[in-house]
């Protein structure tokens, strides 16, 4: 723990040696020679500690002291009283009886002397290490102000910082070259705080949202890294504005990972304990960002492997305590000394962000049951036909157009893509095959196709299927060349290996098409098609899943998410592809787990340098991270 320290000592080579051993902990130290001198200073500057020699020049030690006690603002200052002369018990009973914390006769060791120092800080107003003070303040929803060094007052409002007040906040702007000095002194605010800059036309409201928290962060994170050990006052008065809230577990975690870790003593201290999560866990942790190598290590938890063991196995095991420090420090973790199982939330749940990815087996058609099925269409069925009339009878028309769909399915079978739509290769028009295509799909309504089932519903299916295989075949350039070669070759009909893989190829080329358009919809049919004829191609597999994701159709569906999931897993089975780790990627950032998503667009990245949404998943988490750091008031408070 470290604190702001006045030395009093005449004795310039003890007082630069004793510096020495203070500033070493991290301490910051003032000294003075004289009584008069080190009453200046604890009048016009805050200390958390004096260290104070009683025989001084002029004013002694004793009447300093008695000066401290008499003061209400220094009333509660600790003190180490340091002597050669006054020696003995008396002494020290009398010097106790001033709220001295420690004695010391002189000579004494360096360990003596800062396990004082050490002690006296616990017991002052400002003894307890800001991250410890501020988990307190959190745990408890309590409010209050916290005083930093530099004279930057905290404001705490329910446990978590909210503003804060610092004669260092104009300096850092013009640092940042927010403001300038020049436009500083020709409109000066009117008065102080940080809204009189708006008002003053030096910075915009948002702009000073963004830099008050920037600031505020950074400030905390200083403070943290430091281990200062601020004076709290319960006391919340003239809160200086605008509120710019913190997140304060996010922000323990990215003070944990800036602070320098001393892995030795962590393992010294920790290393043969079984580290367990805690109910403290599942409460805090959708408040964090982890990474993938902190989710990962996690999962090692609760698997009877000490915190040895466990770093051990790490690339960067400092790194991996440090986030194990700071979770046991939030009460997120406890390390025993036998192994016991995580516990598990006391509440209910719905999704827990921070965690692994999950791998989905692929589900075989022959699992899915009626009521499944029942669940996947019930929304694209209401969306057709509404909520009720759902139960009328088959009519006359209806089964004409079951007889109909007998027909068209009997006709597709012998005939080529241009017979299917009443052309030759000589007479095929771009315009009469759209408008062959439109004359025979229009038949096909939504309304009729709910009257179907069974056998019935399948052959409407694979018509439908057959005649957009068959128009964008025909209605791209380059397919329909292929195809030609293909009628050239005498590769008649339909079914054939090579018609397949053909086939294969276009509706996946149109897929993609359709993905660039943002015709979603479209691009699912075709992929699916594409899927069907070639179910164990890897870049198939993905982009599927990808126009399963995206379309607008399928958002309120977990089935059509489990699937997209299903088949993601299959692609990277068959083949580690760029696209499939980046359009997982997405689907991970979309649910809040940047840590995770960052590790996707990373391994797509290293397979393909310029895979294009790898990129653009990279560049959103970057923002996201530039704007949590730069505070944006959208973020805040939305």
């Amino acid at each position: 723990m470290t604190g702001r320290v006045l030395l009093v000592e005449d004795n310039e080579r003890l007082c630069t040696m004793l510096r020495g051993v203070l500033e070493a902990r991290g301490h910051e130290v003032r000294c003075a020679t004289s009584g008069e001198a080190a009453l200046a200073l604890l009048q016009g500057e805050r200390f958390d500690l004096l260290v104070l020699d009683l025989k001084l020049p002029g004013m002694s030690g004793v009447d300093l002291l008695r000066h401290v006690r008499r003061s209400a603002a220094l009333k509660e200052l600790p003190v180490v009283i340091m002597t050669g002369v006054f020696r003995g018990a008396g002494y020290a009973q009398a010097a106790a009886k001033l709220g001295v914390s420690a004695y010391l006769e002189k000579p004494f060791g360096r360990d003596d002397f800062l396990k004082a120092v050490d002690g006296a800080l616990e017991q002052g107003p400002g003894g307890k290490e800001l991250n410890r003070l501020l988990l307190e303040l959190f745990r408890d929803g309590k409010s209050g102000t916290l005083e930093l060094r530099g004279g930057t007052r905290v404001f705490v409002i329910g446990g978590e910082p909210a503003s804060f007040s610092s004669p260092r906040f104009v300096p850092f702007l013009v640092l940042g070259s927010h403001l300038q000095r020049a436009d500083l002194e020709r409109f000066p605010p009117s008065r102080p705080g940080r809204l009189p800059l708006v008002e003053a036309g030096l910075l915009s409201y948002e702009e000073l949202l963004e830099q008050s928290r920037l600031f505020l962060s950074r400030t905390l994170i200083e403070a943290l890294v430091q281990k200062q050990a601020p004076r709290f006052d319960p006391e919340l008065a003239a809160v200086e504005l605008p509120l710019t809230p913190l997140c304060l577990p996010r922000l323990l975690h990215q003070a944990a990972d800036a602070a320098p870790f001393n892995l030795a003593a962590y393992l010294a201290r920790a290393g043969e304990l079984f580290p367990m999560l805690t109910q403290a866990y599942f409460r805090l942790a959708n408040l964090l960002n982890m990474g993938q190598e902190e989710i990962e290590l996690l999962q090692q938890l609760g698997q009877g492997n000490t915190v040895r063991t466990i770093l051990s196995g790490l690339d960067r095991p400092a790194r991996g305590g440090a986030f194990l420090d700071m979770l046991a420090g939030m009460g997120m973790l406890s390390l025993n000394g036998a192994q016991a199982s995580d516990q598990a939330p006391d509440f209910p749940q719905k999704r827990l962000f921070n965690r692994p990815i999950e791998e989905v087996a692929e589900l075989q058609a022959a699992t899915m049951s009626f009521e499944d099925l029942v669940d996947e269409v019930s929304d694209s069925i209401e969306l057709v036909v509404g909520e009720t009339g759902m139960a009328a009878p088959l009519s006359s028309s209806d089964i004409d157009f079951e007889q109909e769909v007998q027909r068209d399915y009997a006709t597709i079978q012998d005939k080529n893509y241009y017979e299917i739509f009443g052309m030759t290769p000589g007479s095929f028009s771009f315009d009469a095959l759209k408008e062959a295509y439109f004359a025979k799909t229009r038949q096909y309504s939504p309304e009729k196709f709910m009257q179907l089932s069974g056998a019935i519903l399948g052959r409407a299916q694979d018509v439908l299927s057959h005649y957009a295989n068959a128009y964008n075949t025909l209605s791209s350039v380059i397919a329909k060349e292929r195809y030609d070669e293909m009628l050239n070759a005498n590769t008649i009909g339909l079914g054939g290996k090579r018609d397949d893989e053909l086939q294969a190829r276009i509706q996946f080329q149109s897929g993609k098409v359709f993905l660039e358009m943002e015709d979603f919809g479209n691009a699912e049919r075709a992929l699916q098609d594409a899927y069907t004829l070639a179910p164990d191609d890897a870049r198939t597999s993905a982009y599927l899943a990808w126009s399963i994701y995206k379309n607008p159709g399928n958002q309120r569906s977990a089935g059509a998410l489990e699937k997209c999931r299903m088949l993601l897993t299959k692609s990277l089975q068959a083949e580690r592809t760029a696209e499939a780790f980046a359009f997982r990627g997405w689907m991970l950032l979309d649910e809040g787990r940047d840590g995770l998503a960052e590790g996707e667009f990373q391994k797509a990245l290293k397979l393909n340098a310029h895979d294009a949404h790898a990129l653009a998943g990279m560049r959103l988490i970057t923002e996201r991270r530039e704007a949590e750091k730069k505070g944006l008031f959208k973020r805040i408070f939305g």
